[in-house]
């Protein structure tokens, strides 16, 4: 792959890594908050609403770090010259996949069978 062509990635794949960093770390706050701080209508706190959110939260914190762990990962490809070869095949991803996905692993076709 060209070198121009990895500074896009690399440079696409910094930017989703710094918004993926600020959506975990508000996702952290929000799961570690301490509870009894919703009130719904009535004045009083409603637990039933508290643990859905804080559940909520720890699902999507697990989302995007996972997505965060995956751009990280891409981006030591890079560094490392492993960067759009597919990890079960070994050939080379297609430009349109990496373009859509540039943390992705493999390439579409070992990506269907997993």
């Amino acid at each position: 792959m060209l070198a121009p062509k990895l500074d896009e990635y690399r440079t696409k794949l910094r930017s989703l890594a710094a918004r993926l960093g600020e959506g975990v770390r508000a996702l952290e706050d929000e799961a570690l908050r301490p509870t009894g701080s919703q009130v719904h209508a009535g004045g009083e706190a409603d637990p039933g609403a508290e643990t859905a959110d804080e559940e909520l939260a720890r699902t999507l914190l697990g989302n995007e770090g996972a997505l965060l762990a995956d751009v990280n990962a891409a981006l030591e490809r890079i560094e490392t010259g492993v960067f759009g070869r597919c990890e079960d095949c070994g050939h080379a991803i297609a430009a349109a996949r990496l373009d859509a996905l540039p943390y992705a692993r493999r390439c579409i076709a070992c990506a269907r069978t997993n």
